[in-house]
């Protein structure tokens, strides 16, 4: 299980090369547990590279304690176990494929 810290709709989280920018964020049901997703834009303006950018989506895992403690700064943390199956990995990427069409998926790790 891990901690996962909400970000509000908006938030940019800059880098070296650019930033991202979190759009929103959905919770789905799979398998009869919840499952939690963020999708963002990321776009390298910054780079001696070049410049570029994409939607993603992000997946935290499953949800095991929606919004159980709120930080300090007064964002709400929920407990997630992180998907393991390579197979569940992949419905799930399909699925998400569906609703955000050419969107990198990316998971959490345990």
């Amino acid at each position: 299980m891990t901690e996962y810290i909400h970000q509000l709709p908006g938030t940019d989280v800059q880098a070296i090369g650019g930033h991202y920018t979190i759009l929103e964020e959905g919770r789905m049901n799979h398998g009869g547990r919840i499952l939690l997703y963020w999708v963002g834009v990321a776009v390298v303006d910054r780079s001696c590279c070049g410049t570029g950018g994409c939607r993603f989506v992000h997946v935290p895992g499953y949800v095991t304690a929606w919004h159980n403690r709120t930080r300090p700064d007064g964002l709400p943390v929920s407990t997630v176990e992180p998907v393991a199956g390579e197979r569940d990995r992949k419905i799930i990427k399909a699925l998400l494929d569906q609703q955000y069409p050419h969107s990198q998926v990316s998971f959490s790790d345990a």
